[in-house]
C-alpha cells in the first residue's frame, strides 16, 4: 500500500501526511495543480467565442458541448482504469487533452469547434478516477481525508494561479490561452509518466479478465446499492446548492445596488479561506464520523444559502459566504473520500467516476435551475436552495448510516461454478 512511517490507522496533520506518503502522492497532486492552472477552456470560451465573431448563443452551445463531455469524461477515465490502469490513463487522458485543446484555434468550422470541445472536455476530465484511485491506493485510509483536502487545495490553487496567468495571456494573445492549456497538459503527462509506478495497486483489477465473476459486478450492479444512490443524489444537490454562488448571487447583488467589485471581493474571500482554512478545519474534522462530517458540512452549506436570502448589509453576506464556505471544508474532502472506503478495489474507479458524474451534473444543471428559480422567486429562491441543502443532509444521513465493515456496498458476484478436474500440480524443483 505505502511506505509512509507510523501506523496505518494514525490521523496526521497536512505537512505530516504529506512527508510521510510516498513520491508518487507528491507528485500527483503537483500534476493536479499545473494542470488546473491551465483549465482555461471553461471559464474563458464564451468570451473567447464572441471575439471570434460567434454569436453569444453559438458560444454557449459550445459551451454546454464541453459541460456535457466533462460528465461523459470521468465516466469514461473510470472505465480506462478498469482496463488500461490509473497510470496509463491519466497519460492518455492528457495527452488526447493537450491535442485536442492546442488545436482550437486552427478549427474554423463551427461544428468541428464544437466537437473538438466537447471532447477537449471529456480527456480534460478522464484523468480524476484515476488519480483519486491512485490516492486512495498509495495512502492509509485513515490519512485519505486529510490527502483530499490536499487534492481539493490543489484544484482551488490552481485555478486561482490559472485565472491571474490568464488575464495576461489575454493581453498577449487569445491562442495562447489554448496553447498554454495544452502545454500544462502535457507537462502532466509527463509527471505521471515519471512519477507513477507501473504496478501500482489499481491496476490489480485492469490484469482481470472481463468474464471473471468480479468484473461482472458493473454500474448495474453498483444501481443495486439504493444508499449509494442516495449518496450521489447528495452529492448532486450539494454541487447544485454550491454553483448558486456563481449563478444567483451576482443576479441578487446586482439588484441590491452592488457592484461588480463587491462580488469579485465575496468570491475572492471564499476560494482565500477554502485554501487558507480548510487543512486545518480538516485536521480536526477527518477525526469525525464520516457521516457527521458530511451531513454538517451539507447543513452548513444550505444554511449559508438560505442566509442569502437577505441581501443586505454586507457583513450580512460576508458572513453568509463564510457560512457556505465552512460546509465545503467541514464535510468536502469526507464527501470525496467515502465511496472509495465502500467498494471492493476492482469497481473503487467507478464508484469513484460516478461520484464525480453526480457532482459534474449538479454543476451542469445547477446554472439552469438558479436562474429559473430567481426568475420566479427573487431573493426568495435562497430558501428553497436552504431546504434543498436539508433535502441532502436527509439524504446522506440514510445513505451514511453505519454499515457492517465486513460487507461491500455492490452485491456479491455470482460463485464461479466448481472445477471439475483440477490442474496438476508444478513437478517440485
Amino acid at each position: 500500500m505505502t511506505e509512509s512511517k507510523g501506523k496505518p490507522d494514525e490521523k496526521w496533520g497536512a505537512i505530516k501526511t504529506l512527508r510521510h506518503s510516498p513520491p508518487a502522492v507528491r507528485f500527483l497532486l503537483l500534476g493536479i495543480f499545473v494542470n488546473q492552472v491551465g483549465g482555461f477552456l471553461q471559464p474563458f470560451l464564451v468570451l473567447y467565442m464572441v471575439w471570434r465573431g460567434f454569436s453569444t448563443d453559438q458560444a454557449g452551445v459550445a459551451l454546454t458541448a464541453y459541460g456535457a463531455g466533462t460528465i461523459a469524461g470521468v465516466m469514461f477515465g473510470a472505465e480506462l482504469v478498469q482496463r488500461l490502469g490509473p497510470r496509463r490513463t491519466i497519460v492518455l487522458s492528457m495527452v488526447c487533452a493537450a491535442l485536442l485543446t492546442g488545436i482550437v484555434p486552427l478549427l474554423g468550422s463551427y461544428p468541428l469547434l464544437v466537437s473538438a470541445v466537447a471532447v477537449s472536455g471529456a480527456m480534460t476530465q478522464a484523468y480524476r478516477p484515476a488519480s483519486m484511485t491512485l490516492l486512495t491506493d498509495l495512502v492509509p485510509e485513515a490519512r485519505q481525508v486529510m490527502v483530499f483536502s490536499m487534492n481539493r487545495i490543489a484544484l482551488n490553487l490552481g485555478a486561482t494561479v490559472g485565472r491571474l496567468c490568464a488575464a495576461w495571456l489575454i493581453m498577449l494573445s487569445w491562442n495562447l490561452l489554448f496553447w498554454v492549456s495544452a502545454l500544462t497538459s502535457l507537462v502532466y503527462a509527463l509527471i505521471a509518466l515519471g512519477a507513477v509506478p507501473k504496478d501500482t495497486p489499481g491496476r490489480a483489477s485492469a490484469a482481470e479478465p472481463e468474464t471473471s465473476p468480479t468484473a461482472r459486478v458493473g454500474y448495474l450492479g453498483i444501481a443495486r446499492d439504493v444508499r449509494f444512490v442516495l449518496f450521489l443524489g447528495a452529492m448532486f444537490l450539494s454541487a447544485a446548492i454550491f454553483i448558486q454562488s456563481f449563478v444567483v448571487l451576482p443576479l441578487s447583488m446586482t439588484q441590491a445596488g452592488y457592484s461588480a467589485t463587491s462580488y469579485t471581493w465575496l468570491i475572492s474571500l471564499s476560494a482565500g479561506a477554502i485554501i487558507a482554512l480548510e487543512l486545518l478545519v480538516t485536521r480536526f474534522t477527518q477525526h469525525w464520523p464520516a457521516w457527521l462530517a458530511v451531513c454538517g458540512g451539507l447543513l452548513l452549506l444550505g444554511v449559508g444559502r438560505a442566509m442569502y436570502a437577505v441581501p443586505e448589509p454586507i457583513p450580512l453576506l460576508v458572513a453568509a459566504t463564510l457560512v457556505g464556505v465552512l460546509g465545503s471544508m467541514v464535510g468536502g474532502p469526507t464527501m470525496w473520500t467515502y465511496p472509495a472506503k465502500l467498494a471492493r478495489p476492482e469497481t473503487k474507479s467507478r464508484y469513484l467516476g460516478l461520484t464525480q458524474a453526480a457532482f459534474g451534473m449538479g454543476t451542469a444543471l445547477g446554472p439552469a435551475l438558479g436562474t429559473l428559480g430567481w426568475n420566479a422567486l427573487g431573493d426568495g429562491v435562497w430558501l428553497v436552495w436552504g431546504a434543498f441543502g436539508l433535502l441532502s443532509v436527509a439524504a446522506a444521513a440514510f445513505a451514511m448510516r453505519p454499515r457492517d465493515d465486513r460487507t461491500r456496498s455492490e452485491p456479491a458476484p455470482p460463485e464461479p461454478p466448481p472445477q471439475q478436474h483440477a490442474a496438476p500440480a508444478p513437478p517440485p524443483r
